[in-house]
């Protein structure tokens, strides 16, 4: 066990029974911090810059540095500055987390496996679909206000159902569901901003659920490698195909976990490196589906969304190995 811990003062301010994303993701960090060695220096990289608080730590020389990432991704990219400045101190660096490789795994699929009850529906949908797509969005990311973007430039805005949170500094109109949810215990984790309940426990308004195709996840980030939240399990644990805007490798872990992404409708156009023509990708399909018969499609493809959500206990079971191998091999 390490008594050198990191942690930014965001997450230290968390007071237990506030925020229920913290609340479990610490019981896990308490057995990450269990397994370092006493000369480990455990850094949780939420949130995190190089302050007096990590100078100080840095100062006691700490022979190697386990940096974490959960429920906020592995951010090398806007960060790149804070993890250059780590590397001064030391460079024996072992990531954990949403990283790339034999460090990772994934928060959010303990934190959907706790919460499973509540993305439950007890049998598929047999109500006419009318619309092709639903698209969410409560924070305004700049891949996410392209998107929308793009779908009204396309003219496909009257196939779905589509939101976008309100931001000061965006340039786009927000877009608001008239019969959106709320939910409580997620605007406890985070606040209630962007004119959107922070909805992470439910697949929301079951008659938009049930009334469209294809669920088009926006994940957190595009330019990363393997940040998978809640956002891509609702789809797989709602009978539904998606696409997926999001970083670079989610469909490869996705495919790594058993899970049917159904290229033979959809294309692999998830493989381009370019955010941007990832986006470009799922618009073309969007438009070469709006006119097909959305229920036909779904009742051809109902065995393989039942497989997926099937394959949830095994995935379940596969994320909890990789975290429990890589804190014996600490």
């Amino acid at each position: 066990m390490t008594d050198l811990i990191y942690h930014h003062k965001f997450y230290t301010n968390q007071e237990p029974g506030q925020n229920l994303i913290i609340d479990l993701e610490r019981t896990y960090i308490d057995k990450i911090i269990l397994k370092c060695k006493p000369t480990d220096l455990f850094i949780n990289s939420v949130w995190f810059e190089y302050d007096d608080n990590m100078e100080r730590l840095l100062a006691q020389k700490p022979e190697r540095i386990i940096i974490y990432s959960g429920y906020d991704w592995d951010d090398r990219g806007y960060r790149k500055s804070v993890h250059d400045k780590i590397k001064e101190h030391n460079d024996n660096i072992v990531y954990v987390g949403n990283t790339d490789g034999v460090g990772y795994f994934s928060f959010w699929l303990f934190f959907v496996e706790q919460n499973a009850l509540k993305y439950k529906l007890d049998h598929y949908s047999s109500l006419p679909i009318s619309k092709l797509f639903m698209s969410l969005n409560r924070r305004c990311h700049p891949h996410r206000v392209s998107f929308i973007k793009s779908l009204y430039e396309n003219n496909l805005e009257e196939y779905g159902y589509i939101s976008l949170g309100d931001d000061p500094e965006n340039t786009f109109k927000p877009i608001f569901l008239p019969e959106d949810v709320n939910n409580e215990e997620g605007d406890k984790a985070s606040g209630k901003m962007f004119g959107i309940s922070n909805d992470i426990t439910s697949l929301g308004n079951p008659s938009y659920w049930n009334n469209h195709l294809i669920n088009i996840v926006t994940e957190t980030g595009v330019n990363n490698n393997t940040f998978i939240s809640e956002k891509t399990w609702k789809p797989i644990l709602g009978f539904k195909p998606f696409m997926i805007l999001g970083d670079y490798k989610v469909y490869e872990y996705l495919k790594d976990y058993g899970i049917d992404t159904f290229d033979d409708i959809f294309g692999t156009g998830y493989t381009n490196k370019d955010p941007k023509l990832r986006e470009k990708w799922i618009i073309e399909t969007l438009y070469k589906l709006k006119d097909k018969n959305y229920n036909d499609i779904y009742h051809s493809i109902l065995p393989r969304l039942v497989k997926n959500k099937d394959a949830m206990s095994s995935i379940y079971k596969k994320n909890n190995d990789r975290f429990y191998t890589i804190l014996n091999n600490l």
